[in-house]
């Protein structure tokens, strides 16, 4: 799955879901659910999930967030307003993966665990 093909999937539940510019601190919004989206599209399962603290830090700001993360065993929904501020780490990772451009950088990352997600698969497929 891409994040095409999600965004199209939670549109279905979202009727008023817009996308953003490429460079957004997110990837959608619904004016109707004052309600932005941060998707990321896996291709393998993890029991922990990586977001960026720059991230986190422009998503939690919005009144209503969802972290929606798809991967083979399922789609993945973190409330962030819902969920304790994760501990934070730096980590050398790529500047980005969708752009292709690999060279490593310090970022500061947490883990969130899976378990604090819902899975909304059902809702979706």
């Amino acid at each position: 799955m891409n994040e095409e093909i999600l965004f199209k999937l939670l549109k279905k539940i979202i009727p008023d879901l817009k996308t953003t510019t490429q460079y957004s601190f997110r990837d959608g919004y619904s004016h109707k659910y004052k309600l932005s989206l941060e998707l990321k599209c896996r291709t393998k399962d993890y029991k922990e999930i990586l977001i960026e603290k720059s991230k986190y830090d422009n998503l939690i700001l919005c009144s209503n967030i969802r972290y929606i993360n798809s991967m083979p065993s399922g789609i993945y929904s973190f409330n962030l307003k819902n969920i304790d501020e994760p501990l934070w780490f730096e980590k050398e990772l790529p500047i980005n993966t969708q752009f292709g451009n690999n060279k490593k950088i310090i970022k500061v990352v947490s883990l969130l665990d899976l378990s604090l997600a819902n899975n909304i698969t059902k809702l979706l497929l």
